[in-house]
């Protein structure tokens, strides 16, 4: 499995492979957009959505000029609140699903994930005056550096 050349790689393709939760393609969530780490999100999006955010990034091993790196990602789904606890434990597994967990083929898997890590998932619920519930699902990634 080749791991990415730079962070920028990882996060683009993170985006990418979670654009396909859709129904249609045989996920239990709609997903109506999913952004990057620098888009800015409207208040009135569409829901649900998800956010894509490095959250931190290590040294892992280093060699000459490159380092593996091991960056950890959060995934948030954002319903509205009149989603239920089912739909955000759908989106968690849909998450899970995209990046490859339960695929018997590692060339489905995402490269470089984690899987001895494991995931964790942090649920959020609308308070009164809040019109969204969330879940943030937090994964790991290696990737390659190269310092020239």
């Amino acid at each position: 499995m080749a791991l990415f050349q730079n962070a920028g790689e990882v996060t683009r393709s993170a985006v990418a492979q979670l654009e396909q939760v859709k129904p249609a393609n045989g996920y239990l969530t709609d997903l109506k957009a999913v952004y990057g780490p620098t888009d800015s999100v409207r208040d009135d999006a569409p829901r649900p959505y998800a956010l894509v955010r490095p959250a931190s990034d290590r040294q892992g091993s280093r060699a000459a000029r490159q380092a593996v790196r091991l960056r950890e990602y959060e995934i948030e789904g954002v319903f509205s609140k009149a989603a239920s606890e089912v739909d955000l434990a759908g989106f968690h597994v849909d998450v899970l699903r995209a990046f490859g967990i339960g695929q018997d083929l590692p060339e489905r898997q995402f490269p470089g994930l984690l899987n001895e890590e494991g995931d964790e998932a942090e649920y959020r619920w609308a308070v009164k005056g809040e019109n969204t519930h969330s879940i943030t699902i937090r994964l790991g990634v290696e990737y390659v550096q190269t310092y020239n």
